[in-house]
């Protein structure tokens, strides 16, 4: 039962992770190629007025289609699964390293500095949207810092899992916080705790006959 369950959930994390790339991939396309007139198919994305709403919704599925496959390869064993994990790593950062760079593009960009013609139309299209130096310079920051996360975060789950490393074991520990083993918690389970009234006939003396 335990076996079947398991090959449930890598069935439904590998199918949700093929989808999402496929999908977040053909969105990908229909973005950056709406300008030079290459379309994926996929017409609804046209209608989205602004450049970087489009961006957004790559970025949501392809997080969730990378995500999935991870999670995937992390449940198999053996070699398998250090070969598939280092696939899917490469395979995130190659797709975010051109996020993470056009965030930081951008300061360039809104300061006049530089000029790339994919960066300027992100970049144009969030002054657009927020309008004051203040709150797009911050959006420019906070999308560094996201696109920061999403090279380091999967770089570093793939090193554990290559590695064998417990990441969450070794933050509990650092933050001197006992992580419950599974033998502690079964143990638990097994000793059923005693009846009042078992507890009274124990604590009562014995008499002699």
């Amino acid at each position: 039962m335990a076996v079947n369950k398991k090959r449930i959930i890598q069935g439904v994390l590998l199918t949700v992770g093929i989808v999402f790339n496929i999908w977040g991939l053909l969105t990908l396309v229909q973005t950056a190629g709406y300008d030079a007139g290459i379309s994926a198919g996929l017409t609804y994305m046209d209608g989205i007025e602004h450049v970087i709403h489009k961006y957004v919704i790559v970025v949501i599925l392809m997080m969730i289609g990378i995500l999935s496959l991870s999670n995937w390869a992390a449940q198999l064993s053996g070699k398998k699964r250090n070969v598939l994990s280092i696939i899917f790593c490469t395979y995130s950062t190659v797709l975010t390293i051109p996020l993470f760079l056009t965030f930081v593009l951008c300061f360039f960009v809104a300061g006049g500095v530089f000029s790339w013609d994919m960066v300027d139309v992100i970049c144009f299209d969030m002054m657009d949207i927020f309008g004051t130096p203040g709150a797009y310079y911050t959006i420019f920051a906070l999308g560094t810092l996201m696109g920061a996360v999403f090279l380091a975060v999967p770089i570093i789950s793939t090193y554990c899992t290559v590695k064998d490393i417990d990441m969450l074991g070794v933050i509990l520990t650092k933050l001197k916080i006992k992580k419950p083993s599974a033998s502690a918690t079964e143990e638990k389970k097994e000793e059923p705790s005693e009846s009042p009234e078992e507890q009274k006939k124990e604590d009562s003396p014995k008499t002699e006959d």
